[in-house]
């Protein structure tokens, strides 16, 4: 990446939206994601002043403790632009008195590696004052510097053929659609990492979980967790996606049900782990309720669990990457959320009946998009039964289906289930 040109970021577009209509906006995400990067850059475009701090700074940190009031004030008219302001959580009352004062769009932009409004300290939500955006790693999308964001949703509700996908996955003047390299699925996104060789790569994810244990760990939820912090993200990563047994994983780790509740609220506030609900309407059988969750980048979870480009067939590691693949589409989708032109929740299902659908999108007029994720290159019935299972238990919604998988078959079945390389997700257009 050095010496390139820069890697765009399509969440740029729904900051600078929320900047136009709300006086504070919080860019937050893991570590080393570019929320420093993306929101310079933004500050630079501002058309009114803009004074920049860093709680990274020791003066700075301690003027703002020492007087919370005048510090969010010292903008005047302009734009305060604030980063790592999860360090100081007392802020968040001044700010609000401020705000509540002047309801100007766009006085604040904040930005911090915790979720702010999750850290112990805070004393308020600024709820109908703020709006809160997530950065995560990059998409596929951005590291191949697509000129226009993926939109993989808009695309398939314009339900196009079979002919007309396969020109779209290939891409104009690239040949034959292709399987999907695990290189892809290795690498993530995390901009520090991603354009590292893999040995590289692997020892700058070892060291970064390792710094987060030993300090943010610690500021966050207090002693006992840095102690545990790297089991248990190695405990995630094994699942790539997966329910998660709050139980099981105590039992793993040998800590109580209510310990490893707050450990896993930890990593929530450390942007660490993401989770899609269980989706639960109303259907014919009872839906099991509990979230899916994921480390927040496919590079991380393969790092952790040892996952190589030569050993991702071998026995055992083969259904490890199968889980890493369907958490990469989980977060492809989720990425997108951010700035795709359609409105939607990210969903899991499961019920008592044994019938599982790896996601569902629940779009705003009730349409469902039910998807199973396969990471071999051929694709068999169970998945298309899985789908079909689901689609007669919710008759009351227009359902698509979709299948991707890591081969190169894209076709249409009975003209509402889409068989797809997983490439899709970020080809589509």
């Amino acid at each position: 990446m050095r010496g390139e040109e820069p890697v765009p970021r399509f969440q740029s577009s729904a900051v600078e939206e929320s900047l136009a209509d709300t006086p504070v906006v919080v860019v937050h995400g893991a570590r080393q994601v570019g929320k420093s990067t993306l929101v310079t850059a933004l500050a630079s475009g501002c058309r009114q002043p803009v004074v920049s701090v860093t709680f990274d700074d020791p003066e700075t940190l301690e003027a703002a403790r020492m007087d919370p009031t005048g510090f969010v004030a010292q903008a005047g008219q302009g734009t305060l632009v604030i980063d790592e302001v999860q360090r100081v959580p007392e802020i968040m009352l001044p700010l609000k008195a401020n705000v509540d004062r002047d309801r100007r769009p766009g006085r604040f932009l904040l930005a911090g590696s915790a979720d702010v409004f999750r850290v112990r300290g805070v004393g308020d939500s600024l709820a109908g004052r703020v709006e809160s955006v997530r950065l995560m790693s990059f998409s596929q999308g951005e590291l191949a510097r697509r000129e226009q964001p993926e939109d993989f949703v808009a695309a398939l509700l314009r339900r196009p053929a079979a002919p007309e996908l396969v020109g779209m996955v290939a891409g104009e003047g690239s040949g034959p659609v292709e399987p999907l390299s695990p290189t892809v699925v290795l690498a993530g996104g995390f901009p520090e990492a991603t354009f590292r060789t893999p040995r590289r790569r692997d020892a700058w994810f070892r060291t970064y979980i390792r710094r987060l244990a030993d300090h943010d760990a610690y500021e966050y939820h207090g002693g006992g967790f840095q102690d545990e912090m790297e089991k248990l993200t190695r405990l995630l990563a094994a699942g790539g996606a997966s329910e998660i047994v709050q139980s099981r994983l105590a039992g793993d780790l040998g800590t109580s049900d209510s310990t490893m509740g707050t450990y896993l609220r930890t990593l929530r506030t450390m942007n660490l782990l993401v989770e899609v609900p269980s989706w639960t309407r109303p259907v014919r059988g009872r839906a099991v309720r509990r979230p899916k969750a994921a480390l927040t980048d496919t590079g991380l979870s393969a790092g952790l669990g040892r996952l190589t480009q030569d050993n991702v067939q071998k026995p055992g590691m083969r259904e490890f990457y199968g889980a890493v693949v369907e958490q990469l589409v989980m977060l492809e989708l989720i990425k997108q959320q951010g700035w795709s032109s359609e409105t939607f929740e990210i969903y899991h299902y499961r019920d008592n009946d044994d019938l599982e659908v790896d996601l569902v999108i629940d779009l705003l007029d009730g349409r469902l998009i039910a998807i199973e994720v396969k990471s071999g290159q051929t694709v068999k019935t169970d998945a298309f039964k899985k789908l079909e299972r689901f689609r007669d238990k919710v008759s009351d919604h227009d359902v698509i289906g979709v299948v991707f998988h890591g081969g190169k078959t894209v076709q249409v079945l009975h003209d509402w289930i889409y068989v797809l390389p997983i490439q899709a997700l970020w080809k589509l257009d």
